[in-house]
């Protein structure tokens, strides 16, 4: 079974022409959220979107990732830590798979595992793997270390495959409307990080957003 919304549909026509889509550089400097582009009490309202940290927490973290995304990988245990110690931030994770068909198991497997109650141990297992270029079988073992065989979590994705899929379509435009040239991405309040964003950066950020 293979997702859908690939990295096929990531070759977006925009006004200026073909715009590609892949891992994005380090920029420090946040943009503003264009002003047609999805507002971040929009980002952050989706009941169905798997919500890490503290999901009652003042303000919330908007990630666009890829479980293959080599800036997003190696960002996670930095982010884990930094929304562990902070204690009141809602960390959003949203699917944006483009580097194929691996990507895309990994997006329905850990969004299968949702129901299942295992979501963030599935997430975290699999972000966890070494290297870019991952197998089915390394996704599927790191699934099962977190308590989750793939076929469960499959099945549990494929009964909601319509809403899920409505889901990550969302983020993919969402994400193309922000104007995001590829994985990372992230949004703390109207603070737009288009590329791999260090974590003092989006520090401030939080601080500017509970300042008002």
């Amino acid at each position: 079974m293979t997702f859908p919304l690939n990295r096929r549909a990531l070759l977006v026509l925009a006004p200026g022409g073909m715009m590609t889509l892949g891992a994005a550089g380090v920029q420090a400097r946040p943009e503003a959220i264009p002003p047609k582009a999805p507002g971040y009490a929009e980002l952050i309202s989706d009941p169905a979107q798997p919500v890490l940290g503290n999901p009652k927490g003042d303000v919330t973290i908007v990630e666009f990732f890829d479980y293959q995304c080599p800036f997003c990988r190696k960002s996670y245990p930095e982010m884990q830590a930094f929304v562990k110690k902070d204690g009141n931030l809602r960390w959003m994770m949203k699917d944006w798979p483009m580097f194929g068909p691996v990507s895309d198991r990994a997006t329905m497997i850990a969004l299968g595992a949702v129901k299942l109650g295992r979501y963030a141990e599935v997430n975290a297992a699999i972000m966890a793997l070494p290297g870019r270029h991952l197998s089915v079988e390394q996704v599927d073992a790191a699934a099962k270390s977190a308590g989750v065989e793939a076929g469960d979590a499959l099945d549990s994705f494929q009964k909601d495959y319509n809403s899920w899929t409505e889901l990550v379509g969302k983020n993919i435009g969402e994400a193309y409307e922000l104007g995001l040239m590829g994985t990372p991405g992230f949004v703390v309040g109207q603070d737009l990080f288009n590329g791999a964003t260090p974590i003092a950066d989006l520090s401030k950020a939080v601080a500017r957003l509970r300042r008002g």
